[in-house]
């Protein structure tokens, strides 16, 4: 699938997809989940980025990071990715490779579209029919968000801050906007934008980034004469 070239916006969320090599299982046994979870909160203390919401599944991670520049969240991804890696290989005696190749991301549209995102990544065990409910799988930060259990890789986004002025009106703020948020329509535009690395956003965002960085938001799609000028491959 092309991909346009990675898109940071400073200080803006993005939606982040790292996937195991062939989608083969990276995430076999609670010591793995445990070590990922090491090593994300490893990396977020090296890199100025803030995690807002995260699932790690038996193939794959789904992150929601705020980094500060593009250099932050390079610097956070190599390191939890490397670190975890290194562990991997020792623990099972292989070498060479894990990741299947480099992650996909995309920009998110905080103000319309950040909520959707926390939903979509906290219900992937539910989608995947391994649990029947978010709060029973333990390996995502819905019951930090919605229930207040500790968990120290977690900085709240200012909008889930607007939630209530105290933690716990927070958490019953999210749970109830959890609950009536429909996103069963945006799941995959989730995922496309993601593995495009195109921005998730409504129009006036997408032309706001589109002048911000001088490129296309959006991949183009196919038809006409490529060769023109007005088809530019926008594949990075």
């Amino acid at each position: 699938m092309a991909r346009l070239p990675r898109i940071v916006i400073p200080n803006q969320p993005l939606h982040i997809i790292h996937r195991g090599n062939n989608r083969q299982d990276i995430f076999e046994s609670e010591e793995d989940m445990i070590r990922i979870k090491a090593d994300i909160k490893l990396a977020l203390s090296k890199a100025a980025c803030q995690l807002h919401a995260y699932v790690i599944m038996t193939n794959h991670l789904h992150l929601l990071v705020t980094p500060k520049d593009k250099e932050s969240l390079a610097v956070f991804m190599q390191c939890l990715s490397n670190r975890y890696v290194r562990y991997f290989n020792a623990k099972h005696q292989r070498t060479g490779t894990l990741w299947e190749g480099r992650y996909k991301s995309c920009v998110i549209d905080s103000n319309n579209y950040l909520f959707a995102l926390y939903k979509y990544i906290e219900m992937n065990p539910v989608k995947a029919g391994m649990v029947k409910k978010p709060a029973d799988y333990a390996w995502s930060s819905y019951s930090r968000n919605a229930l207040a259990t500790a968990d120290g890789l977690i900085t709240d986004h200012t909008l889930y801050k607007a939630l209530g002025k105290k933690f716990d009106q927070r958490c019953a703020g999210y749970k109830t906007l959890f609950r009536k948020l429909d996103i069963s329509n945006q799941r995959k535009q989730i995922t496309q934008a993601t593995m495009r690395g195109e921005v998730y956003g409504s129009e006036r965002f997408h032309n706001r980034v589109s002048r911000l960085i001088k490129r296309p938001t959006k991949l183009r799609t196919h038809g006409g004469d490529r060769k023109s000028e007005s088809y530019p491959n926008q594949a990075g």
